[in-house]
């Protein structure tokens, strides 16, 4: 591994692009949207494909909203097990739209939640992006017929003309000897997304109907904010928002996260990476290289185990999802992946400790400076759950312990109509599972999400007459690792980066100015721990440099 990391470190200094031309591409097409992150591989055994969608339009002609939907049915030819499950799309889209949100429910479990890529404008040659997902997770919920519906939900005018055109896939591999069937989770307990809002900051999602056995629980959440919380990150304290009424911030601070809560009892708080949607901020930074995970949100994944002892009780509980200074809208998906006892047809157990603050531990500074004001919001979290379970392998007892680490500051100037925000967001779960003092099970993940923006200072009118400009350099970086609890070793790191510099002006409706220069990587394992890199650069909207080691591309 040392090795390849010094071939990933020349190879940087190989592909760095050279300086962008000084004379901008006015209304001129992109090459199609690409991301570095490696492609979902697939396995060399037999398999079968079913199509949920086919080339299916998001608007009917006269404009309203359509959702695909249908019954999910194995095919018999691929009953199971199965090595893997892999979830395809290819999306289609020409004219101009802003970006949409586009979700998939099976069995009423959101399985997708994602948004998309803006086209590139009237006159101008469609575009076409693909991606997928590894639904492997979610095998046993896909084992029997499950009722499916999604799709990108558009709207349309005589200005916003852009149609999103969607083909749908999952396609099971069989499991082989060489592509045995992996451990999943025994029971997949998902919801339909639920939004919370400014004087409904609480959303709350019923869990019924679950195992007995519980041995482990893990709770994936994916957070989406909207409106003033869509750049959550640039938003600023009131204070600031009422220094410069006349420059339209977002306010209540760039701090966000969700409180969870179990039947009243707060499990901890939900984060989430700092996404950035294909009309954030200047709609050039993300043509033709897309922020990180814009097509698919990055969800993080809670341990909950130290719960188990309440869920299996046979009732009904409720998980809750509290957003503090909520300033626009925020869409909530959770998810409940419960492994159960093989050998017990039940489990018994306690929560025995709950030291989760209700709300983190945050302080807000705010300064004049020589050219307009900084304001720093700092914001930390260290939670500690612990519980145990009775088994068929003993008791079993687990203890979680989760950090988080924020810091925002934000230079604004120009009457506030110019930011410079730098960004850190870091922090770590460990989980730990012992019987009679001996250590079963130990594992520790931990991300940080460094995200630094420039935005010049814009003018705007309406959304036919503006002129913006903006930088933004954003990573996410992620980490597992397995010991004893007390020791660690890696199991597997990956880094993908992105720097993106973009202008666009509008005036009575016709773009006269317009121009991007971007790169990112992605450096660390595929999803079968193979080695793999991927530089990608863009200028004026065409890519200059794509280079890949490792992995295999994923079918277009």
């Amino acid at each position: 591994m040392k090795r390849f990391a010094v071939l990933l470190a020349a190879l940087l200094l190989l592909f760095a692009p050279t300086a962008a031309s000084a004379d901008p591409v006015l209304e001129g097409d992109t090459d199609n949207p690409v991301t570095p992150a490696p492609a979902v591989t697939r396995p060399d055994t037999a398999h079968c494909t079913v199509t949920l969608a086919d080339r299916f339009r998001s608007n009917a002609p006269d404009g309203a909203q359509r959702f695909y939907e249908g019954t999910l049915t194995p095919p018999k030819e691929c009953a199971g097990p199965w090595s893997k499950v892999v979830l395809d799309q290819t999306v289609t889209v020409s004219g101009r739209q802003y970006d949409r949100i586009g979700d998939l429910l099976i069995g009423g479990t959101e399985v997708w939640w994602g948004t998309t890529e803006e086209p590139s404008g009237e006159g101008r040659r469609p575009i076409t992006y693909h991606f997928d997902k590894d639904l492997t997770a979610y095998s046993s919920l896909l084992r029997t017929p499950q009722p499916f519906g999604g799709g990108i939900g558009n709207f349309t005018s005589p200005v916003y003309t852009g149609v999103y055109e969607q083909t749908v896939t999952i396609t099971y591999y069989r499991a082989g000897a060489a592509h045995p069937a992996p451990a999943v989770p025994d029971r997949v307990a998902g919801f339909a997304h639920a939004d919370a809002n400014v004087g409904a900051g609480t959303v709350h999602f019923t869990a019924k109907d679950l195992p007995r056995n519980i041995t482990r629980a893990y709770l994936e959440v994916t957070l989406e904010g909207g409106a003033c919380d869509e750049q959550w990150f640039s938003a600023v304290p009131d204070e600031v928002v009422a220094k410069y009424p006349k420059a339209g911030l977002c306010g209540h601070g760039p701090f966000r996260e969700a409180n969870i809560a179990l039947d009243g009892a707060p499990v901890g708080g939900a984060h989430t990476f700092p996404h950035i949607y294909s009309g954030g901020i200047v709609p050039t930074l993300w043509r033709p290289i897309v922020a990180i995970d814009t097509f698919s949100l990055h969800a993080e994944t809670f341990d909950l185990t130290p719960f188990a002892g309440r869920l299996v009780d046979g009732g009904t509980h409720d998980l809750s999802f509290t957003v503090p200074d909520i300033g626009g809208g925020w869409s909530v998906v959770p998810t409940l992946f419960l492994y159960t006892d093989q050998h017990a047809e039940r489990t018994s157990g306690a929560l025995t400790r709950d030291d989760v603050a209700p709300v983190a531990e945050k302080t807000t500074v705010v300064k004049d400076t020589s050219d307009g004001v900084n304001a720093t919001v700092t914001a930390k979290r260290h939670d500690v759950t612990a519980g145990y379970l009775d088994t068929s392998a003993g008791r079993v007892f687990t203890q979680v312990e989760r950090t988080r680490d924020y810091r925002n500051s934000d230079d604004l100037t120009h009457g506030a109509n110019a930011q410079h925000l730098v960004q850190t967001d870091q922090g770590r779960q460990s989980s730990v599972s012992t019987v009679d003092g001996r250590v079963v099970a130990a594992d520790r993940h931990s991300w940080s999400y460094p995200l630094t923006v420039d935005a010049s200072p814009l003018t705007l009118t309406d959304d036919q007459n503006f002129k913006l400009g903006g930088t933004v350099e954003m990573t996410k970086q992620l980490s597992d690792e397995t010991g004893d609890g007390r020791h660690w070793r890696p199991k597997s790191s990956s880094r993908e980066w992105l720097r993106s510099t973009g202008t666009l002006t509008r005036t009575n409706g016709v773009t006269t100015e317009s121009d991007d220069s971007s790169r990112t990587l992605y450096t660390g394992p595929d999803d079968r721990g193979r080695p793999y890199f991927h530089y990608v650069a863009s200028n004026h909207g065409l890519l200059t440099a794509d280079h890949e080691i490792g992995g295999s591309r994923s079918p277009r």
